[in-house]
């Protein structure tokens, strides 16, 4: 492709929402990642309804993480109108929110990284050349499904997950017809792993501040507080005094920072840079065994790929113990809502995730506010691929371009997400 001065990607396959990119190579290295997914106003048109309708509603920001929306919405709908919840429901939404994030993983790691890295355009001419591989992901693909839908209704946008609860609970053989399933794939886990590690990840130091929740003693998802490899340890409640956020005038996705801080990266790989000594013994004892060169704290974001396969690992082995030493049982939902404020934050797939709202005395929102893992990332990326295009621009331009793909899809960023 030659040497020219200028790289543009009108349209980046391969990703969830549309994006273009634009590198100018002439002295310091201009960059643009263009997000011109339509803004879709989600925070807008949330007020003016029900307590009780934002969880259904929100889900329908993302159909690969709807989960992660309704959960964090239905969570912080919690907080501001101080609905409580039993302690099976707090485990049931960490079975749900887990079987999202393997399920959200398996289709990134192989059907949108996996191509860059065997030169195929997508995962169709792949499927006579990679079979095993193929099977593999769509078992575990299913099952993830299979558990998902157990407790949603439903895989996609589920129906039984509302405040205070869940309106019907799977009958124990249900469980455990879905237990024997998750256990079928603890190979196909631990194999995803040496898969990934084939990809012969490129080389690359992109030191940044790593956030995540965390939770003492367990490897979290859906609570705990805001921390990072840096020193930061706050509660959720006080997001809003730690990070901003940003218009600018070539995307319709705000970016974000830390407040007096400075750019900061979520997802797995700053989950593992936080919590690694909280994995599984499996997991970790696999990470040791064929991934040796993942530091903790690790700042190669070509690795959020590793980092998303191992936790593919520790969300299976989570589910497996959970199912193996609980029984669930069926449970009213009490929810008497009370006018106030809150705000609640996960972790999606792809990173943290924060919902606020305000909710007055007739359980009718009045504000909502959302910030998605892409937003969060959106600058981190941009200067990541100023980074490694400074770096490598006497590289063959066809060469240097798909650099910077594989770098933005290591992200697996939801542009759709991003622009709510």
């Amino acid at each position: 492709m030659g040497r020219g001065a200028k790289i543009e990607i009108d349209y980046l396959a391969r990703v969830e929402g549309e994006t273009a990119l634009t590198v100018e190579l002439d002295g310091a290295p201009l960059l643009q990642l263009k997000i011109f997914e339509p803004p879709r106003f989600f925070e807008g048109f949330l007020v003016g309804r029900k307590y009780n309708e934002v969880g259904d509603i929100v889900s329908r920001i993302c159909g690969i993480c709807p989960i992660s929306h309704m959960t964090t919405a239905i969570l912080a709908v919690e907080k501001a109108t101080g609905i409580q919840v039993s302690e099976q429901t707090t485990v049931l939404r960490h079975l749900l929110a887990v079987s999202q994030i393997v399920a959200s993983h398996l289709v990134h790691l192989y059907t949108l990284a996996m191509p860059d890295y065997y030169g195929y355009p997508g995962i169709t001419g792949m499927l006579e050349r990679f079979p095993d591989e193929m099977a593999r992901f769509i078992r575990m693909k299913n099952v993830m499904n299979h558990l998902s839908g157990l407790i949603g209704g439903r895989p996609l946008h589920p129906v039984t997950h509302l405040p205070g609860g869940f309106t019907s609970i799977p009958h124990p053989d249900e469980f455990g017809g879905v237990l024997e399933e998750l256990r079928s794939i603890r190979a196909d886990a631990e194999q995803a792993v040496r898969d990934v590690v084939d990809f012969q990840l490129p080389e690359f130091f992109a030191p940044c501040e790593n956030v995540a929740l965390n939770t003492e003693n367990r490897y979290s998802f859906n609570e705990g507080r805001i921390v990072s490899d840096r020193g930061l340890d706050i509660s959720v409640d006080d997001y809003d005094a730690h990070f901003k956020e940003w218009e600018v005038p070539y995307a319709f996705a705000k970016q974000s920072a830390i407040a007096g801080r400075n750019i900061f990266r979520v997802g797995a790989l700053a989950r593992l840079s936080n919590k690694f000594d909280e994995l599984a013994d499996r997991t970790k004892s696999l990470a040791h065994e064929v991934c040796a060169g993942l530091r903790e704290p690790n700042h190669n974001p070509f690795n959020n790929n590793l980092a998303q396969s191992l936790e593919i690992v520790e969300g299976i082995e989570q589910c497996i113990g959970i199912l193996e030493s609980r029984v669930f049982e069926e449970e009213e939902i009490d929810a008497s809502p009370e006018p106030g404020a809150g705000g609640a934050a996960t972790e999606a797939p792809r990173g943290l995730l924060y919902h606020w709202y305000r909710i007055n005395r007739k359980g009718v929102v009045e504000q909502a506010k959302i910030v998605t893992p892409t937003a969060h990332n959106f600058l981190v990326i941009e200067r990541d691929l100023k980074e490694l295009v400074s770096e490598r621009r006497d590289l063959d331009r066809g060469k240097l371009r798909l650099l910077c793909e594989q770098l933005v899809r290591a992200y697996d960023p939801c542009f759709s997400c991003s622009v709510h």
